[in-house]
């Protein structure tokens, strides 16, 4: 059992986690900084973001489809049926979303 909490955060998955004192803020950049950096080519990856890497985007993307979903059962039970189509797109949308965001962080927690 390691004793120190650097030796608890070097665990199972091989990864470490700074800890948060040792980061140092970003400089403020200008208008001509964010413009240049724009232009440099460099391309930001959802890959990278930290809806990937935590888990619970995806599942909250996955409540609010079912919540579209349930909407969309209302809406039909009240004899709504263009809304509840709409409603029913709606889902299909943000469920597809959210398995797309599981896939990337199950891709994430694998080390892919």
């Amino acid at each position: 059992m390691p004793s120190s909490p650097a030796a608890l955060r070097r665990g199972g998955t091989g990864r470490f986690t700074p800890p948060k004192r040792s980061l140092q803020p970003a400089a403020p950049v200008g208008l001509k900084g964010r413009i240049v950096s724009a232009m440099s080519g460099e391309r930001w990856e959802v890959s990278q973001s930290r809806s990937v890497r935590s888990g619970w985007v995806w599942r909250g993307i996955m409540v609010l489809s079912l919540m579209a979903l349930g909407v969309a059962i209302i809406l039909a039970g009240n004899h709504q049926s263009l809304l509840a189509v709409f409603w029913v797109v709606i889902a299909a949308g943000w469920f597809s979303v959210s398995v797309w965001v599981w896939r990337m962080h199950a891709r994430y927690v694998r080390g892919d």
